[in-house]
């Protein structure tokens, strides 16, 4: 019997708490609710960095940031080009062997190789891919009968002095309304990409990864989708009041400097911009409908597993007012939605608690196309839960941040067990939070007399995660969290 084929699909800096299969009570996404009805929910997954070009070369190599190279993004890189380590070879170059074509449609933002320099077919968008400089977008608008991506008529949101009727891209590239179609929006051009990929492949197993811009700002519903939600409905996040008292001093200072005019505002205007987010997270959750719904009518539903996840989280105005991701390592941006639909609906509409990450998505495609996972890699394959959701698949997670670029570095290190997450931040104190009592890590328990058996577990146990996965700061690390007395 031949493998089974693998559709990924991935969206753009997501909270998990914006979509329905995972609680939302608001924001309405019916197509990805599908997949879950059909799959196995993951409600402990994360990101091993909430930045995008190493989060995903993690999920596509099975490495951590510090062996694959992407330390921070590359379209950021300032003073020198990033690349992939020679090392960190990307799931078409083990499929290949396997006899499994690999497809890839939209936001790349990985290197400068772009998906058809690691053996993918499809399209070639180099870089963040925002609207407004992406060739490949362009032509396929022009192909369609439109002048092209920046005739388009943007109503910009988010400038301070209200609406501006302009152009993509945005001058401030936060929120607006574009003036398309659904179908010839940027979400269209993945969807319709992504259904050719899946046209052109049907005949042999396939890896077709449709990778949506998106629901990242700058967030451009249409007019559809445009006030699909009030901000009127929209309660303030439990923590949206944290005043980050005993949490390391830079998260109030980059709160405070990275997007002032969010920052320092109330509800009442975060609670717009989260509305317009949910919004084109609707849109874009149509276009998903449109794979899926193909994938039905190729009968390819039949033998293909469904993968839906997203590279990081986001904050949007979480704890006191943070802007996008950053020098913080919360739940809303290193949780991840990860939901796997089987082709024989096993296990079908359930949830795992185990913990697992993003990255491990790279193990698991491996070993659903009977393929060699190499051993040097990070990624372990979750494929278990196919036949025991509860299946154990890891005993903890380890999560990073690098800093943005070369300019400066704010190195921090995550630990997530079942219960506790325990911080390292080597320019500043440590993080501790229990999550059962404290799920939206309100108070740093780092220095609580009843916590500090448990503060020194948890710091000796990344120690050693950072020394068995190869972390150059691995001995550094472990004297500054006291647990080691000499480099």
């Amino acid at each position: 019997m031949p493998p089974p084929n693998v559709l990924l699909i991935m969206l753009d800096q997501v909270r998990v708490d914006a979509i329905g299969a995972y609680g939302s009570t608001i924001c309405r996404t019916p197509n990805i609710d599908r997949i879950a009805a059909a799959g196995i929910r993951f409600d402990r997954a994360y990101t091993t960095i909430s930045i995008c070009s190493p989060a995903r070369a993690s999920l596509f190599s099975g490495l951590l940031s510090h062996r694959h190279g992407m330390l921070y993004n590359t379209t950021a890189a300032l003073y020198g080009r990033l690349d992939l380590a020679d090392n960190a070879t990307l799931l078409p170059e083990h499929l290949e062997a396997a006899g499994c074509q690999c497809g890839y449609a939209g936001k790349w933002h990985i290197d400068h190789q772009g998906p058809l320099g690691h053996g993918f077919t499809g399209t070639r968008c180099h870089g963040f891919g925002l609207p407004g400089y992406v060739k490949e977008y362009d032509e396929w608008l022009q192909a369609q009968g439109h002048p092209g991506q920046r005739s388009v008529r943007v109503q910009d949101y988010s400038t301070p002095d209200g609406p501006v009727d302009t152009t993509m891209p945005t001058p401030y590239g936060f929120d607006g309304i574009i003036d398309l179609p659904t179908e010839l929006t940027p979400a269209g051009f993945v969807a319709a990409r992504t259904i050719d990929l899946l046209q052109e492949m049907r005949e042999s197993p396939f890896l077709i990864t449709a990778s949506f811009w998106g629901p990242h700002h700058p967030a451009l519903p249409n007019a559809e989708f445009a006030d699909t939600y009030s901000p009127d409905d929209i309660p303030p996040w439990p923590n949206f009041t944290d005043d980050l008292e005993g949490k390391p001093r830079i998260q109030q200072r980059y709160r405070d400097c990275i997007n002032p005019n969010f920052s320092k505002s109330n509800w009442k205007t975060w609670s717009k911009t989260i509305a317009r987010h949910y919004d084109f997270l609707t849109m874009i959750d149509t276009q998903i409908g449109r794979i899926l719904d193909e994938l039905r009518s190729l009968g390819l539903d039949r033998n293909t597993v469904v993968i839906f996840t997203s590279d990081h989280g986001d904050t949007l105005g979480c704890h006191g007012g943070q802007f996008d991701k950053g020098p913080y390592m919360f739940e809303e941006t290193y949780r991840v939605p990860l939901i796997m639909r089987f082709p024989d609906r096993a296990s079908a509409g359930t949830a795992t608690q185990s913990l697992a990450t993003n990255m491990d998505l790279f193990a698991t495609i491996l070993d659903l196309a009977g393929a060699e996972i190499p051993g040097d890699r990070h990624a372990r394959s979750l494929a278990a839960v196919r036949e025991d959701p509860a299946a154990p698949l890891r005993d903890c997670v380890v999560g990073q941040f690098n800093g943005f670029d070369r300019r400066g570095m704010f190195l921090q290190r995550m630990l997530v067990t079942k219960r506790h997450k325990y911080i390292f931040n080597a320019a500043d104190f440590d993080e501790l939070y229990d999550l059962e009592a404290d799920p939206h890590e309100l108070k740093n328990i780092i220095n609580s007399p009843e916590m500090q058996e448990t503060r020194q577990a948890l710091a000796r146990r990344l120690a050693n995660e950072m020394q068995e996965t190869g972390d150059p700061h691995a001995e550094h690390a472990a004297v500054l969290m006291g647990v080691s007395t000499s480099f």
